[in-house]
């Protein structure tokens, strides 16, 4: 991949064009768009969450996982830990690109990730900044080395 920049005089101040060339429209080329047009959708600083009552707005830099067991999402932040009535999907989709799904019930925040090691199962375990311990299915690893360029 080669990542060129130019300036335009003509775009507004906050305007970002970006255009993509490839020889073909291939999976990768989709993915990359799709991944360029959620950045926008999910570069909020913040993310709200229902709790005890009130819209709680977390900072999303200060949240560290967040895990779901049945329909009871735990948010664990440096902090605090919150837990609320959800699912994990529509989490997902609130949050920016530094959160990476490591299981169907999981997704960390790779900036609060220390260390990993494998488990007897094939999974890996994620040792996270809290002291957490999260496993990491086999099914998601090759997405985390990914994108931690492992």
């Amino acid at each position: 991949m080669k990542i060129n920049f130019s300036q335009d005089n003509n775009l507004d101040e906050h305007e970002i064009l970006v255009d993509v060339h490839a020889s073909q429209l291939s999976s990768e080329v989709v993915d990359l768009i799709h991944k360029l047009e959620s950045f926008e959708e999910n570069s909020s600083k913040h993310v709200s969450i229902y709790y005890r009552d009130q819209f709680i707005m977390l900072n999303q830099s200060d949240v560290i996982s967040v895990e779901v067991l049945k329909n009871k999402l735990t948010i664990n932040t440096t902090k605090n830990t919150y837990e609320t009535n959800g699912s994990l999907k529509n989490m997902v989709d609130k949050l920016n690109h530094d959160f990476i799904q490591i299981s169907k019930f999981a997704v960390v925040n790779i900036n609060h990730l220390k260390s990993m090691e494998t488990a007897f199962s094939g999974n890996m375990t994620a040792f996270l900044t809290n002291g957490l311990k999260v496993h990491v299915s086999r099914k998601y690893l090759p997405n985390l080395k990914q994108r931690l360029g492992i």
